[in-house]
């Protein structure tokens, strides 16, 4: 039996509305639907109530972690997936099922949430894998890791402020609740959290010691975000973020032995996205985008570091 993985995007304007009626729940859907804060010489809405959408992904990570006779390098493997987004104003539910040939080992499992609203943006990604290969230099030899010797978890968060809300929407190039009518761009404030471990199972082989890896990073900073409107059936994005660490917690544990990383300063947390979608009619669309994710730090004794990256295809219709 595939893995199924759930994914469920949120993305609410304001206000909740969990425990009410259903007529009172679409009545304050419809109404923050189609409030006007914006200017819309630059931002309208899309048409239609309901949204269907059929996206492909795929995506990736790696790890590196390196200590006192200690370096290793890992990766997952990469994941395909296939879902199906179902729009209802401003709410969206994706379900998707991993695509053979990518999905490695079945318990795999991964989960995002985002939410867009056109002030604040929120994205949330989480993963748990035990296909993880790569590997690891202990004491001068080379240990080959193989799938389901490890499991490995990374969790990472990041919020954006947008600055110029009023004429540029950062959810436009990706989920099309809203439309970009006119080029525009905004200066983004970010904070971002990224999270993760790594440690030995059960099936690991005997040459390889039993490790405990654990890496947190909190970090604060800002970039700027750009859509570019080229005619009438074009759009793209290009956005960086990079955020300065100014809180780290790393610890590597081998054979029971604890050892605390020691993080040269600066740390770097680059997010950066890209993307572009292709209008076939005003109710018609298609679209690329992809979102990396990485830690730029200066080399030390101890450290942990960590990188993911995602691409996403879509052909979406709006009812």
């Amino acid at each position: 039996m595939r893995k199924i993985v759930i994914f469920i995007l949120l993305a609410v304007s304001s206000g909740a509305f969990a425990g009410n009626p259903i007529k009172r729940a679409d009545s304050l859907l419809m109404k923050m639907y189609n409030k006007v804060d914006y200017d819309t010489t630059y931002i309208s809405r899309s048409p239609g109530k309901i949204g269907l959408k059929l996206w492909g992904s795929l995506s990736g990570s790696r790890l590196k972690a390196r200590g006192d006779n200690l370096n290793s390098t890992l990766r997952p493997d990469t994941k395909g997936t296939v879902s199906l987004e179902f729009d209802y104003y401003d709410l969206a539910i994706e379900i998707a099922t991993n695509v053979k040939g990518f999905s490695g080992s079945k318990r795999d499992f991964s989960i995002n949430c985002n939410f867009y609203p056109r002030r604040f943006v929120l994205d949330v990604s989480y993963q748990k894998t035990w296909s993880a290969s790569g590997s690891v230099t202990y004491n001068g030899q080379t240990v080959d890791v193989e799938a389901d010797w490890l499991v490995t978890k990374m969790l990472n968060i990041d919020a954006y402020y947008t600055f110029n809300y009023r004429k540029f929407s950062y959810d436009s190039p990706f989920y099309q609740f809203y439309v970009q009518k006119k080029s525009a761009g905004s200066w983004l404030a970010g904070l971002s959290y990224q999270g993760g471990s790594i440690n030995t199972t059960d099936k690991v082989a005997g040459n390889l010691p039993e490790l405990r890896l654990k890496a947190n990073h909190l970090g604060i900073g800002g970039g700027y975000a750009y859509n570019l409107v080229a005619g009438k059936r074009w759009l793209f994005h290009l956005s960086a973020v990079p955020n300065l660490m100014v809180w780290t917690h790393n610890t590597i544990e081998r054979d029971g032995e604890k050892i605390y990383t020691k993080t040269k300063f600066p740390t770097i947390l680059m997010n950066g996205r890209a993307g572009a979608v292709f209008f076939i009619s005003q109710r018609h669309f298609i679209g690329l985008f992809g979102v990396t994710s990485s830690l730029f730090k200066r080399k030390s004794e101890t450290e942990l570091m960590e990188s993911e990256w995602m691409i996403r295809m879509f052909y979406g219709m709006r009812i």
